[in-house]
């Protein structure tokens, strides 16, 4: 009988290794982020800062971005994005930092 050659499942399916280490990579940067509380500025601006250890300067934005969407959505508004201003870090030594400003409309 003619033997047949057993093929990988990683192999076989490429597209599946790539979603297993992005997935694994995302959570891993995930877990490296952090936002703050949000602060009310005045009576429609808000302020949020985060960090980032492993994401660097987007990976600070980002958090206090999705935070500060968070928020608004949370009072049934949307989030609008005033300023945005990072600080560098080193990756994996001290981290990039964000400051984001908004106002949460409608």
């Amino acid at each position: 009988m003619p033997s047949t050659p057993t093929r990988s499942l990683f192999a076989t399916t490429p597209s599946l290794l790539r979603f297993c280490l992005g997935c694994c990579l995302g959570g891993v940067l995930a877990a490296c982020t952090s936002a703050g509380d949000v602060t009310q500025l005045n009576r429609d601006t808000y302020m949020v800062t985060s960090q980032s250890r492993l994401g660097g300067n987007d990976g600070a934005a980002a958090a206090g971005v999705l935070k500060a969407d968070a928020f608004c959505k949370e009072r049934g508004k949307r989030m609008q994005l005033g300023s945005a201003e990072t600080s560098d870090g080193v990756i994996g030594v001290w981290p990039s930092k964000s400051v984001v400003m908004f106002t949460c409309t409608g």
